[in-house]
Formats: structure tokens, C-alpha cells, sequence
């Protein structure tokens, strides 16, 4: 499921709650979601790097002219990142690597050699 596809299924859900059973139904609704999500945060705590400017996982931006060419990318270091739910609502050693990560990450970019 993309990111797209979650925001739609979530308020369909919403939605159909509240409209069947008014605010109780949208009390659970959001509390299923919720636990919907915190089980995921749990099974699958990383992601790839996407986005504006992402490498999409690879870890590696390739070159514009010379396509062949590649950098380390500067947002994740290596292609995948540690969900920023779960690194406030997963394991504790998953909260450590993402506590870890963001502060290697803001050091290299501090020393200027992030690229």
C-alpha cells in the first residue's frame, strides 16, 4: 500500500464510522487505525529515502550529465531510514538507530561533508 493509497483508505474508514455510528464509530475507527499503524511501526520500522531529492533506496544519487556517475546521498546515508513513528513508538533499539542516524546525519551536515 503506497502513502496515498493509506491516507485514502484511513479517512474512507473514518468516514464510513462516523457515518454509521456518529462519534462512538469515529473513536474506534481512529483507534483501530492507530492500531493499525503502531502493529506496522512494530514489523517494519524502516523506509526508503523517497521524496523530493531522494534516492528512492538506492543510497546513491546518480549524475545528471553523466548518468553513469553516482554520490553518496546526503539524506539517508545509505537508502533506508528508520519511520519517525517508530523511532518514537517502536522497539528500544530501534529508537536508539533513529536517535543515532538523525545525529550523525546533522553532524556531517554541521562538518560539511555531507556530500
Amino acid at each position: 500500500m503506497t502513502k496515498g493509497q493509506f491516507t485514502f483508505v484511513t479517512g474512507l474508514i473514518l468516514l464510513v464510522a462516523w457515518a454509521r455510528w456518529n462519534a462512538a464509530g469515529l473513536i474506534l475507527g481512529g483507534l483501530g487505525v492507530f492500531a493499525a499503524y503502531y502493529i506496522s511501526l512494530r514489523v517494519h520500522p524502516r523506509t526508503r529515502h523517497t521524496g523530493w531529492r531522494g534516492c528512492g533506496g538506492s543510497g546513491e544519487h546518480k549524475g545528471v550529465i553523466f548518468g553513469w556517475g553516482h554520490r553518496k546521498c546526503p539524506g539517508c546515508q545509505s537508502g533506508r531510514l528508520v519511520r519517525r513513528g517508530a523511532g518514537q513508538l517502536g522497539t528500544p533499539r530501534i529508537q536508539q538507530e533513529y536517535r543515532k542516524g538523525k545525529a550523525a546525519r546533522k553532524k556531517a551536515k554541521q562538518e560539511n561533508r555531507w556530500r
